[in-house]
């Protein structure tokens, strides 16, 4: 399996960098040491002197974190209240030992 590059952005120093997407840790800036931003291979990279381009796109990246750190979030839940449903029918189904360790497995869980 080959690996492409991808754009990785430092907003306060406006660069940007070229480096594999399987890094295991986001690479520094070689200006500032900050940590970079990865953008992926299709977002256009505005010029450095472009300011209102790399505010446009801080702003953009900041709005797409926020929406996936959201939809993270209503997921985390969804799979709690599974669990909680889960637990709450094996507890109807009655006293059996088995039953008994799954609830308490899936309560650890919750």
């Amino acid at each position: 399996m080959s690996t492409s590059n991808y754009n990785w952005v430092c907003f306060a120093c406006r660069t940007a960098l070229r480096k594999p997407k399987t890094l295991l840790t986001p690479p520094k800036c070689q200006d500032c040491a900050a940590t970079c931003f990865c953008l992926g291979y299709k977002v256009e990279v505005p010029k450095r002197t472009d300011v209102r381009g790399w505010n446009r796109l801080r702003l953009e990246c900041e709005a797409r974190e926020k929406t996936s750190s959201d939809e993270d979030a209503v997921q985390l839940v969804g799979e709690v209240h599974a669990k909680e449903r889960e637990i709450a029918h094996l507890q109807s189904l009655g006293p059996n030992r088995d039953r008994q360790k799954q609830i308490r497995k899936l309560q650890k869980e919750t």
